[in-house]
This record gives structure tokens, sequence and C-alpha cells, in this order.
């Protein structure tokens, strides 16, 4: 069994179950005790924790997922980092994985690949504007919840876009199934290489396979960066040639050619939606740079170069993340000959390409040649200023995301070895573009949204009454008709609910009497359904409760139950717990006792030697606020007494709150019972008389006295007892002077005196 089940972190969140293991981290089920909720946590497997990469790493994906919220986002709650676990706090997602809906579908309805699309790329836009790039995403990593609701998680791998630190020597990850060329060759990676993946997963949902397969991951890589893969129309030919079109440009090679931003191929899907006979003549180009889809590449020397990249990257760390096991396969001499000489070609073609190249420094050097810095996010003017010698060529666009006159792209990337004399394409913002809002009065809602978007504005529609537009219409917009925004700013269309039933917003009934509700009601044209209910926190005759929330649109005559507070206190029920300290040792047996507002209750004994480490629990329940005390005395003595545990519960919430104000686990070894000390007895005073002790009790007043003015013996007296013991040998003899035995007296008892009494004679 897992020795992580049943451990509470941070004291907080208790481990259920293990539910998935990952490269680097193993994902629990737990439940979080504080908001008695269900949770994932991820916690760093043990062999990285050492790590200073693998720590650096899983850090960064708190990082990057703090940063997001979206519904399409596994969202996340809390991080934990210390020097014995590190461990994420996330959403708990009830459903399976993409990668799993899709083996147990074969291959997916085109509306449904297009549905799920259409989410992951939404939640996408929302990292890549934020400066996030996944670079890990595969069917794996998607989440379906039964409604059909897409979450994207595992952020393990993002990295932050804009960083300037980062060069070409990070090592490409991911998986290798759905990674992009640019990946493959090591290469620095943005949101176009999401983009590519995503490209993959709607190819695999639309064919039920993947675009690439091979025996090693290396060869599955090379195909990435060289081959083209088989259209998909070719494997199904139920898929609609407009949706081919939009998955094989999202899989072009050259990021250039591929859709530069989740929105853009968000926009072909929509346009596709309304037209599934729609053709976007897009053309896949082929590695050689031409248009003819089969093209492939034709230069040895390319090809070898390309071979020598991906050869140059480690099968376990560049794709550590990577699903499918590859058995191990048993080969006779031949073939491993082969191999050994294919590889010692392959490397001897690296090093020339890495020669000529200039990747690897010659003895000599060149001053000619300089490394490519990275000016994202720099200006023309700090290019000049930093880099004199560098040659610059300027393009411009708009963008969303970049500041206008920032570089937002270089066609040379960062961390390549180029001559000084080499031009140097760059991309500045011209920040965002400037958009005219069209007249949209009278149009339809669908059609207005349809021109909005594709303007590249966001669009939200709210529903107004109209007497003059006909319902499903454009009554106006916000900003109004003729108005310039910037691209991407919200316009509101406000869309006409027709001449039928009159549509009115929902008051505030909580707190009214019955009496104001119904006039508010009455203006509003609303029905009351009045029901009883309890409360502790409003006074009798109040509204409590309302079926319809306030400021909600409803058509009037719209019956609203509200609930009348009937003057009843709520009694809500609680359990109190307190967990016993477990290192007291064995200090006793001590009474509890537990009081209510100074009144006891109840009380109970335990033994500490057998109850420590016990948690103690007792069932309270009530309307309003009241304190609990648990009392400890050590039964031994009753004057080793102390209060344990002080706590107030608030019964008014509907779930009681518990506010602990002192629990002194110390009391049980500040109480401990010590018996007093006892005498050492003294000698005895010869050798063959017993030892007189001190705690001997007096000899008994009613003995007779040994002496001559004894009185006569009673004749009344008992006989002698013939179980008395004989007169002891080591008794002295009678003097010789003592004075004779009275012939009237009775004979003496061979027993002495004193041992006819109850005392019990000294030792």
């Amino acid at each position: 069994m897992d020795n992580m089940i049943g451990k509470r972190l941070d004291g907080r969140y208790e481990l259920i179950e293990l539910i998935g293991t990952g490269g680097m981290a193993d994902i629990y089920k737990a439940k979080d005790i504080t908001e008695d909720k269900i949770v994932a946590v991820k916690i760093l497997k043990n062999e990285f924790a050492g790590s200073e990469d693998f720590l650096r790493r899983f850090r960064n994906e708190s990082k990057a997922i703090a940063l997001l919220s979206h519904p399409n986002i596994v969202k996340i709650f809390d991080v934990g980092f210390s020097e014995q676990i590190q461990f994420i706090v996330m959403e708990y997602i009830d459903g399976i994985s993409l990668a799993e809906y899709i083996k147990l579908q074969g291959v997916l309805k085109w509306k449904d690949a297009v549905y799920f699309t259409v989410q992951i790329l939404r939640a996408l836009q929302h990292a890549h504007d934020r400066g996030i790039v996944h670079r890990d995403i595969k069917s794996q990593n998607v989440m379906m919840l039964p409604d059909g609701t897409i979450k994207v998680m595992d952020f393990g791998i993002a990295r932050f876009n804009r960083e300037t630190d980062k060069t070409l020597s990070e090592k490409a990850i991911g998986s290798v199934h759905y990674i992009s060329p640019e990946q493959a060759r090591g290469e620095m990676t943005d949101e176009k290489s999401d983009i590519y993946s995503v490209g993959v997963m709607l190819y695999e949902m639309l064919t039920g396979q993947k675009p690439f397969d091979g025996d090693t991951p290396v060869a599955i890589a090379l195909q990435h960066m060289q081959t083209p893969p088989k259209m998909p129309r070719e494997i199904n030919s139920s898929i609609p040639e407009g949706l081919e079109e939009i998955t094989i440009k999202a899989m072009q090679k050259e990021p250039s050619q591929r859709y530069q931003t989740a929105g853009e191929m968000i926009n072909d899907i929509e346009e596709f939606k309304k037209d599934p006979s729609i053709v976007f003549e897009y053309k896949y180009f082929s590695t050689d740079g031409t248009t003819k889809y089969f093209d492939k590449v034709t230069d040895k020397a390319d090809t070898k170069a390309s071979t020598a990249l991906a050869t140059e990257i480690d099968d376990e760390d560049l794709y550590e993340d990577e699903d499918d096991e590859i058995e191990e396969r048993k080969s006779p001499l031949l073939p491993i000959l082969f191999a050994v000489a294919s590889v010692f070609v392959i490397m001897t073609a690296w090093l020339i390409f890495k020669i000529v190249t200039g990747n690897i420094p010659t003895d000599s050097g060149n001053a000619d040649e300089a490394i490519m810095p990275n000016l994202i996010n720099m200006t023309y003017e700090q290019v000049q200023q930093e880099y004199p010698w560098m040659k610059l060529e300027i393009q411009r666009k708009w963008s969303t995301e970049f500041e206008e006159f920032k570089i937002m792209d270089q066609l040379t990337p960062a961390g390549r070895s180029i001559k000084k004399s080499h031009t140097v394409t760059i991309i500045i913002s011209n920040g965002p573009k400037e958009i005219e809002i069209e007249n949209l009065t009278n149009l339809n809602a669908e059609d207005a949204k349809r021109k909005l978007e594709k303007s590249g504005l966001k669009v939200k529609f709210i529903k107004s009454e109209s007497d003059e537009i006909p319902e499903g219409y454009v009554i106006k917009t916000d900003p109004s008709a003729t108005s310039k925004v910037d691209e991407g700013t919200e316009v509101k269309v406000y869309v006409s609910l027709g001449k039928g039933e009159k549509v009115v917003n929902v008051p505030s009934f909580i707190g009214k009497t019955l009496e104001e509700a119904q006039t508010l009601a009455d203006e509003k044209k609303l029905i009351l359904k009045v029901i009883y209910g309890s409360s502790n926190e409003f006074e009798k005759g109040q509204i409590i409760k309302q079926s319809v929330d306030e400021n909600s649109m409803v058509n009037q005559e719209t019956e609203i139950e509200v609930t009348v507070c009937d003057g009843k206190a709520v009694v809500n029920e609680a359990t109190i717990e307190f967990e016993l300290p477990s290192d007291i040792g064995n200090t006793g047996t001590f009474l509890f006792e537990y009081f209510k507002d100074g009144i006891k209750f109840k009380e109970e004994e335990r033994d500490m030697s057998v109850n420590s480490g016990d948690t103690i629990s007792f069932d309270v329940k009530g309307s309003e606020k009241i304190k609990y005390i648990v009392k400890i005395t050590n039964v031994q003595d009753d004057s080793l007494s102390g209060k344990l545990l002080e706590v107030e519960v608030d019964f008014t919430k509907e779930t009681p709150e518990q506010d602990i104000l002192s629990y002194k686990t110390e009391l049980f070894s500040q109480l401990i019972y010590v018996a007093p000390e006892t005498t050492t007895p003294e000698p005895p005073i010869s050798e063959t008389d017993p030892p007189v002790s001190e705690t001997d009790p007096p000899v008994s007043e009613t003995d007779p006295p040994v002496s001559e003015t004894d009185p006569p013996v009673s004749e009344t007296d008992p006989p002698v007892s013939e179980t008395d013991p004989p007169v002891s040998e080591t008794d002295p003899p009678v003097s010789e002077t003592d004075p004779p035995v009275s012939e009237t007296d009775p004979p003496a008892s061979e027993t002495p005196a004193s041992e006819q009494q109850e005392t019990p004679a000294a030792e």
C-alpha cells in the first residue's frame, strides 16, 4: 500500500488515493479538511527532490498556473514548498482524458472534434495572452468532464515566453507524438508550437490515429521535421474539406506558415461551423518551400543535418513525459553492426554541419561572427544602441499582445551563430489595430456577432425590451456605431426581446416584511408564493430566502417563492474533536469533565497510558454561540486539576463554526501525582529482641498491668486457649525476687496479654 495514503499535508489536505503518475510527480485525490471539498494534490517524486533543475521546473508549474483563471484550465488552489515535500493543490477533475476518450471512440465525429478543439484553443489563448506557452499539449493532458467541458492541465514544463534570458541551449521537451518541428530541433518555442500540437490532436480525433509513428522517439521526431503527414481525408473521407485545411494549416512545419495565434484558428473554425462546405484554399507547404503537398526533402546534406539535430537530443531527457512505452527489441548481429555504422556516419555529418554553420567554435575564431541575441520586447532604438553592428530589416504588424514600437518577433532565432553582415528581419508591433464599429441596428444578432468577431472584436449580448425592433435583432451597440476602438475590445450588443411578455428585474426581498415584499412584487407584476421556515439571523415575519436571485431578468407574472421567518430558532448540530498528546508517557488516570456555558453535562475517566494519542469527540447542538470547556483532574489527587480545552461554537451558521480559544496539552505533565515520602525504621534494641517500630500502636489500655498490686484474676476470665502458642524460649526467666503467685489467683494464661488484643504486636 502507498505509504502516503492517509497522510495530511500542512494539517489540511488528507491524501485518499493515488490517481495518476507522471514523469516527475504523483497525483493524489485528497480531501481539503478546511474547505470540506475534494481536491487533487500533485507531489514531486522523492528521486527528483534533490535536483535543482526539477525543483525549478516544479515551482514553475505553480508560478504559471497561478496566473491563469479560465473555465477550460484546471484551477490551482494552493502550493507547498519545504525541504521534506513539495506539492501543488489543484481542482479535482472527475472525468477522463481526451486520450482515453479517443481510445474508446476510435474516430470522433467532426462536430465533437471541433467542439473540443475550440475549448482547448480558448484555454491556450488565455495562457498565451499572459505570456505562458504550455509546450506539452497532448491528449493525455486534456481532461473531459461528463458534460463535454474540456480542462487543459499540467503546465509542468511551461515557461514564460517573454523571458529574455533563455537561449537555444535549453533542451526541447514534450511528448514526441505531438512535438513541433522547432521543439524537435531544440530551438526556441512560442505560441505557434502549441498551435502545432493542437493540430496534431485534431488530426488524431478526426482520423483515429496519430500523424507520425515509429520505432524510436528520434524516428518520430525526424518525421515531424521532414515528412508531410498523410492527408486526413485519405484516412477518413467523411471529414469536410475545410476542416482538413484548418488541420494541415495548424501542422505546417514552418511556424510562420501556421496560425499565428489561437484566436486566428478559432476564427477559421467559427467560419467553418457557419458553413461546413467552406473551402479556404490553404496549401500544405513542404519542407523545401514549395506548395506541392507530396514534395519531400531532396537535398542529402539538409537531410543529414536534420538527422544530426534529432540525434543530438537525448531520448530520455527530451521525451521524459512520453506515455507510449517503446519495447526494446532483440536484434541479430548484422542489424547491430549496421546501426553502429549508421550512427558513425550521422555523427560525422553532424560534426561537419556544426563546423560549417559556425555552431562549434574553431581554434582560430572569427571576429565577423556573433551569436544572435533575443530582441523580443526591445525597441528598434534599443537594438541599434546595444548591437550597432546588426543590419535590420523591419516589418510591422498589429498586435493586442505587444505594445506599439516593441519587437514582437524575429525571423532569425536567438542563439544561432550568424555573420555580422547578415540582415536580421524583425517584426515591430503597431499596437492594437483600430477598428470602426459598423451600424448593426436591425441586423440579426448572430450575423452581427460574426461581423464583429471577424473584425477582431469581442461580443457580449444584452437582452432588452423594444416595441420597435423584432425579437432577436440588434437594437444598438455600446460603443455606438462609427466609434473607433482597439482590436480585441468587447462590444455590448443589445438584442430585442420583441413585443411579447415584458421582462422585469427581480428585486431583493431578503430582510423585508411580507407586506413590503408584496408591494415590490406588485410594482414588478410578479407573483409571490409564501412558505415559512426558521432562522437564527432574521426576526419573525422577515423574509429569509427567495427562489429567484435579485437582479435576475424574468417575465412578468413569474412566480417567486419567498420563505418567511416563523420566529423559531434553527437548532444545528456539530461534533467537537481534539487529539490527546501521544508523547506524555504513563501519567496516570484523569477524570474528564465537560461543561456547556459553565454547566457540567458529561464526565468520563481515561487512563493516559492507554489512551495517549487518541482522538476524543463529543456531539453538541444549539442555536446560538455557546462556549464549551473540558476540565481534567488527576484521579489520585483531586487537587491536581486544570482547564484542558476551551472552544466556542457558533450555531447561528448553517454549518456551525468552531473557534478553539485554548488547548493546553502540557497540563497532563503538570498534573502528575507524586506519592508522599515514608520514614526509615530504627535498628532493634538488642540482638534477641525484635526491633521496636515507631509506628507500633500503644499497648491497649484493657491489658492487665503486670504489677505486684495487680488485682486478682477474675474467676470469670476465660480459660486459657489450647491453641495459644507456647512461651518463647527466648523470654527471660522469672526473677527469683518476684513474689509468689497467690494461691487464690487462677492460673495465669500461657498466652501473653498483649497477644490477646486485636492490635498486632510490633515486629
